[in-house]
Formats: structure tokens, sequence, C-alpha cells
């Protein structure tokens, strides 16, 4: 029941998601001493990133998260490494020499939309946070990265290592490329985000071996995968933000526009304004596009099959039952958004209009993609930022449209998520994309 979920999302006292983490943490190669490491307080008086409470660094990271994040200088470098990495990929002779594209007989492309959005966001998260180094270590590991992220919610499980030996062989192999990237020294890497180095810093300042970094790292970088709920931890899982939920934000986002071919006009109409002198606007996008604004919170509504997990601290009770210490509760937020007694009788039809008649639904309680309060997660804004980016562009330089014979993809819902759905196995549907006239 809604009530329930909110009941659990406001018990910070008997329900912990710190200890949930660190078994994460543990269960995805740290080490115990690392784990140790960045959840034992810190000095106050320390070089590196301010820390006047004396928080552990597993705390504190959100912190840094939010200065990397938030807006302001750091979040407009993130935005223009997107607007390059897009720019570049969004080509329609570098998609034809990829190999998911087939060239068809007027000069056009088929690609399977969500590996072709997976592809391009991961390749872009992957420069704006590690510059072009990662990708000359390991020019394949977006590859890589799909095969573990697919079968990721083992780790939510905690499946035997004995059953998920493929998901763990995938992990092992994105450690072992991030950990070639943090034995090059620093100056020698290149450009990074701001995040990257800062983090860094701490965690040696720690103590914490390089392979231990190259652990952590590879967490942020599948949340650069976890899920927008791990933020909760406050050691944010930042590449599951941009290289799970963010591809995947992308890939329904196309996928509706394509589905409803009116809104989709619409959205390129809208959108044409921001390209001044050559350049990309984001600012236009953000403060000048009300329907893709729209389209967007519909589609995270759809699409985001959100949970949270805590670990039981005390006997709690919760809806008239009974949560036993020591156990785990996965505190799932789907239920939400569509409670037609907050979004209506229509709440499961896709009406990007619904925002915009009712602008309260943005503070409502049962309106929970990025989480709330304390814990909502500071990747919000270059999530929304970096898709706008891609949706604009793209939408600009390609018709696309559904091949024929292909229908709207159903969304894997039984397999557990911390973020957005993926599709059922097999159900990438295929798009043909052609160049627009310049």
């Amino acid at each position: 029941m809604p009530k329930d979920v909110a009941d659990a999302y406001r018990n910070t006292t008997s329900l912990s998601f710190d200890i949930f983490v660190q078994v994460m943490m543990r269960n995805l190669g740290s080490s115990a001493q690392s784990v140790r490491a960045m959840f034992s307080p810190m000095p106050a008086e320390k070089d590196g990133f301010p820390n006047p409470h004396g928080k552990p660094l597993g705390r504190l990271a959100r912190e840094l998260h939010t200065t990397q994040l938030y807006p302001g200088e750091n979040l407009t470098r993130l935005d223009d490494k997107f607007i390059e990495s897009f720019d570049d990929q969004l080509d329609l002779e570098k998609i034809a020499n990829t190999n998911y594209a087939a060239r068809d007989q007027n000069g056009g492309l088929t690609v399977p939309l969500l590996r072709w959005s997976s592809d391009v966001f991961i390749r872009a998260g992957q420069l704006a946070y590690f510059g072009d180094l990662l990708g000359v270590i390991d020019p394949n590991l977006t590859s890589t990265f799909l095969e573990f992220d697919d079968l990721s919610w083992q780790i939510l499980f905690q499946y035997p290592r004995i059953v998920s030996r493929r998901m763990h062989a995938a992990r092992e192999r994105l450690t072992a490329v991030i950990e070639k990237y943090f034995s090059v020294p620093v100056e020698e890497r290149g450009e990074s985000a701001w995040f990257t180095p800062a983090m860094e810093h701490e965690m040696r300042t720690l103590g914490i071996s390089t392979h231990d970094i190259a652990t952590m790292m590879t967490t942020i970088y599948w949340g650069s995968v976890y899920s927008k709920r791990l933020q909760q931890s406050k050691l944010t899982m930042l590449w599951y933000r941009i290289n799970t939920n963010t591809r995947k934000a992308s890939f329904w986002m196309l996928a509706y526009l394509i589905k409803h071919p009116r809104l989709l006009e619409q959205i390129r109409h809208e959108t044409e304004p921001a390209f001044k002198a050559g350049g990309l606007s984001v600012d236009y996008l953000k403060d000048s596009c009300s329907l893709l604004d729209g389209v967007w919170n519909e589609t995270l509504r759809h699409s985001a099959f959100s949970a949270s997990v805590r670990h039981i601290t005390e006997d709690t009770i919760i809806g008239g039952k009974t949560l036993r210490k020591g156990h785990r509760l996965m505190i799932p937020y789907r239920q939400l958004h569509f409670d037609e007694g907050v979004f209506g009788e229509d709440a499961h039809d896709f009406e990007p209009a619904r925002f915009e008649k009712d602008p309260n639904l943005l503070h409502s309680a049962s309106w929970r993609p990025f989480g709330g309060g304390i814990t909502m997660c500071p990747g919000r804004y270059i999530a929304k930022e970096s898709v706008a980016i891609f949706i604009a562009i793209a939408l600009r330089r390609f018709d696309i449209e559904f091949v024929k014979g292909q229908v709207f993809p159903q969304a894997a819902e039984g397999t557990p998520v911390l973020g957005i759905m993926n599709i059922q196995n097999g159900e990438d549907p295929l798009v043909r994309i052609a160049s627009r006239p310049a």
C-alpha cells in the first residue's frame, strides 16, 4: 500500500541503509579493511574536501557528489562533455560502423533502440567522468558493462557466486580496467570530472589500496550504476545514475516519443531554438521547454521501478505487520506513481500535460523518482539535462521511427531494479534512423 511505502521511507531509526550498503560493498569485492575505513569517522581538520563534522567518507561522499552535480561550474562542465560526446556519436556514418547497426536500401540505418541509446550514454558518461583514458585502455568497456549491468540484480538478492559467475566475471573485468586507470599518475590521465580525482584523494588519504579504489569506483561507474536510491547511503553509486538509470531513461523517453509521432514533432519544434550559432543552449532546454519537461516527468513516472533496501535493526511495525530485527526490507516506490488518488483516474495513461496542469504533483509525497528530502538524488540535474541534450540533438539530426512490425517494448516488471526498468528479454525494438535535411 502507498501508505506503508511512505511509512517505511520515513523511518530512519530502525531501518538502516548503511548496513545494507556495507554488505553490498563486500559482495562487490571491497576488502573488509576498506569498508571499515570508508565508514569510520575522519578528522574534522584534514586536507582535501572540507569535513568540519568529521563524517566518515562513506557519508561525506554525498557532499562530494553534490559539489559535482548541483548547478554550478562543475555541472556545466559535465553538460559540455555530454554535448561534445553526443555531437560526435550522433553521426549516421559513425553509427553505421557499430556492430549493431544495419544499413537499409534507402540510406537509413536500423538499430536496436536500447542498445543504441545505452552505447551512446555509457560512452558519454565515461568521457565526462574519466576522460579518454578508459576507452584507450579498453575500447570494449561498454559491452563489458552491459553484460554486468543486465545481471546486476543478482547483487540485490545476494546470489551465491556459484550461480552468479557471469555477473562477477564481468564486474571483475570492469574493475581490472578501472584499476589500470588509477594506476596511471594523475597528471598523465588527461581531463576528468572534478569528482574523480577528489574522491580518489580522499580514499588514498585513508590508506585505501589502488585495487580497492578501483573496486569502489567500479561501483561508481556502475550508477556512475547502482541507482537513484543508493544516494541514501551517502556513498552514492554514481555510474548507475549515468550508466544505468540515465541510459534507460533516454531509451524509454525516446520510445514514448516514437510511439506518439505528433508528440515527437512537438518536441522537435520546441527544442529547435536551443540551437544557436552552431551550439546548443542547455539553459534554453531547461527554462523554455515545458513540454519536454512534461515528457521527462511522465517517462520517469511510468518507467521508474525504484526500490530501496533497509536492514532492520530492531523489530518494527509497518502496515500492521511486524518486521523482525536482522532481516532486510525492500521498499518499492512504483505504487506511489500510479496512485489514482494523486494522479487521477488516468494514472496509467501516458499524459505529459498532467504536470503542467498540476505543478503541485512535483511536490507530492507520491512523486519519488529521485528519492526525497535529504536523500534526494544529487544526480537528478545531470540526468535530466543529459537526456534533454540527447533527445534534442537526436531529433534535430534524424528521422526516427519503429521498423514495421515492431511494437512498443514491454517492461521487465518482474526483474528487481533500484531505478529505471529494463525491457523484457529479446524485446529491444528496432528503429529506423535517417538523416534529416541540414
